[in-house]
C-alpha cells in the first residue's frame, strides 16, 4: 500500500520547483494518513519518527513559494477524474457544495469571524468564533454505494479586508466562482447541488451568463427552494399570474407516486412544474416532493431532468457532510495552528475586526498566515481522497490488511471505510516509513517531463488568487 500511495504522489512532483518541497509534501500526506492524534504539525514529527529539526521545516512548508496551491489542487482534480468512478448524466459530472463552520479560540489567525450556526446540538453554542470553509466534492459509485469526495476547500468569510476584492462577496458567490473555474479549467459540465442557502438569484445568475461555446451553461444548479418563494407562470410577472410555490402541497390529485430513487423500499410523492421565479425571469423546473412527514420543494435550471432524477441528486448532497466528518474527526484536517500577532482582533458585538489599522507589512503576514491555512486543509483533503481511493479500487487489498491486523465484530458494507482503510494504513506502513526512505525513492525515481527550473509562486499565492485569475 506504501508503494501504491508513492506512485498517486508521483502525479505532483512536476508541480514542485524544489526537490525538498516535493519531499515534505509527501512526509505531510503520510503523515495525515498514519498519525493517531490531531495535535497539529507537531503530531507529524511525533508519529512519523522525525527529527525535530523537521518542524520548522514542514511550517516552513506550508508558507514556501516553490509550489501552488491551485495547481495541485486541479492536478488532484485530474486524478479523481482519471482513477474514481465519477457519477455523470448527460456527460455532467455530478458535484456538490456545502460550507463548514469550524469553531477557533485563537485571536491571532486571519479570517477569524463571528458565525452562526442552527444546529440543534446541545454540545455546539449557535454563536462562536471561527472559520466558515466552502467545499466541493465529487460523488462515486461502486457497488451501489455512493460516496462523496472532496475537491477543493477555501475560506468563504472573514476574509474581504484582506483580499480586498473589487466587489463585495458573498458566499454564496465565492461558492459559484469556485465551481465556474472548476469546470472552466478541466472544459467539463457540470451539474452543481446545493441546499436552501443557495436558492438565490447570484447564484442562477452565475449559472445562466456562464456558457460555453456552444451556448450551453457550464453548470446547472440543484437547490432546495424556501417556503415562502413565489413563482410565475408567465414570463411577464403579472399578478394573476403569482403562484406561491408552497399552496402546491394542497393538490394532492396532481401528485405521482414513485419509489424513492435512492431507497427503493420507501414511497414517495412528486409533482413537478415549469414556471418563471425571480426579477430576472429565471425559467426553472420545480419539483414538489412529499416524503413521509417532510415536504420540500426542488429547483433546477436544467427543464429537461425528470423529479425521479432530481430528487436523487439532492438526496445525494448530505454525502458531503459524511465527508466532513471523516476530515474533521479522523483525519484532523481541521486542527491547524498558524497564528502571528500581525493578525490580532479587537472584540466586537457584531464582527471581529483588526485589532489596530492594517499595513502592508501586516497584511503581508496575515496573507501569508491564511494561505499555510488553506494548505493545511487542501492537503488533508488530498490524504482523505486517498482513503477513499483505496476503498473504492483497492478493496480487497484493503480488507486483507486489515483482516491479518484488526478485528471487526461485524462488517456492515463491502466498501471498508475511511476509519478502517486508515488503521490498514497505519498497521502496514508505520513501522516502515522514514525520512530516508522517501529521499531514496525520490532521488531513484525518474519523473518524465520535468523542467530543471520552474517559475516561483507569486508571494502569498492563495487559492483565492489562482481561482480570481
Amino acid at each position: 500500500m506504501q508503494h501504491d500511495i508513492y506512485q498517486i504522489l508521483s502525479q505532483f512532483r512536476p508541480l514542485f520547483s524544489r526537490q525538498a518541497a516535493f519531499i515534505w509534501f509527501i512526509v505531510v500526506i503520510f503523515g495525515f494518513l498514519l498519525r493517531f492524534d490531531h495535535h497539529g504539525v507537531s503530531s507529524f514529527v511525533r508519529w512519523l519518527h522525525l527529527p525535530a529539526s523537521a518542524y520548522p521545516c514542514i511550517l516552513h512548508f506550508f508558507q514556501a513559494n516553490s509550489w501552488s496551491l491551485g495547481e495541485v489542487m486541479m492536478a488532484w482534480m485530474t486524478f479523481c477524474q482519471d482513477k474514481l468512478p465519477l457519477v455523470s448524466h448527460n456527460e455532467r459530472l455530478l458535484v456538490i457544495g456545502d460550507g463548514i463552520k469550524i469553531p477557533k479560540e485563537s485571536r491571532c489567525q486571519p479570517g477569524i469571524k463571528q458565525l452562526h450556526s442552527p444546529s440543534q446540538n446541545q454540545a455546539k453554542p449557535q454563536q462562536f468564533a471561527g472559520h466558515h470553509f466552502g467545499c466541493v466534492a465529487c460523488v462515486t459509485e461502486q457497488h451501489g454505494q455512493h460516496r462523496a469526495v472532496l475537491q477543493a476547500a477555501q475560506i468563504h468569510e472573514g476574509v474581504d479586508y484582506l483580499r480586498q476584492p473589487q466587489e463585495r462577496e458573498s458566499v454564496v458567490s465565492r461558492m459559484m466562482s469556485m465551481m465556474l473555474v472548476i469546470a472552466m479549467h478541466h472544459n467539463i459540465r457540470v451539474y452543481f447541488v446545493l441546499d436552501a442557502l443557495f436558492s438565490t438569484s447570484t447564484a442562477f445568475h452565475a449559472v445562466f451568463h456562464n456558457v460555453r461555446e456552444d451556448g450551453t451553461p457550464w453548470l446547472h444548479l440543484i437547490t432546495r427552494a424556501k417556503s415562502n418563494y413565489v413563482a410565475f407562470t408567465g414570463a411577464n410577472r403579472h399578478k394573476k399570474e403569482r403562484f406561491k410555490l408552497w399552496d402546491a402541497f394542497d393538490l394532492l390529485d396532481d401528485f405521482t407516486e414513485h419509489a424513492h430513487p435512492l431507497h427503493p423500499k420507501r414511497m414517495v410523492k412528486l409533482f413537478q412544474r415549469d414556471l418563471y421565479w425571480n426579477d430576472a425571469c429565471f425559467f426553472l423546473r420545480f419539483v414538489w416532493v412529499i416524503d413521509g412527514d417532510k415536504r420540500f420543494v426542488l429547483m433546477s435550471s436544467d427543464i429537461s431532468l425528470d423529479a425521479l432524477t432530481i430528487l436523487k441528486f439532492y438526496g445525494l448532497r448530505f454525502q458531503i457532510e459524511l465527508s466532513f466528518r471523516v476530515l474533521k474527526h479522523i483525519i484532523g484536517g481541521f486542527c491547524y495552528r498558524f497564528w502571528s500577532e500581525a493578525c490580532q482582533y479587537a472584540k466586537s458585538k457584531q464582527a471581529l475586526v483588526p485589532a489596530e489599522p492594517q499595513t502592508a507589512a501586516s497584511s503581508d503576514k496575515a496573507l501569508l498566515k491564511l494561505s499555510a491555512i488553506e494548505r493545511f486543509v487542501n492537503l488533508a483533503i488530498i490524504a482523505q481522497g486517498i482513503l477513499d481511493y483505496f476503498a473504492l479500487v483497492q478493496t480487497r487489498c484493503v480488507w486483507n490488511v486489515h483482516q491479518a491486523s484488526s478485528w471487526l465484530r461485524s462488517y456492515s458494507s463491502v466498501l471498508p471505510s475511511a476509519e478502517t482503510v486508515q488503521r490498514a494504513l497505519q498497521s502496514s506502513c508505520l513501522m516502515s516509513f522514514s525520512l530516508e526512505a522517501v529521499h531514496q525513492w525520490v532521488n531513484s525515481s525518474r519523473f518524465p517531463g520535468l523542467q530543471d527550473k520552474r517559475r516561483k509562486v507569486r508571494k502569498h499565492h492563495t487559492l483565492e488568487h489562482f481561482l480570481s485569475g
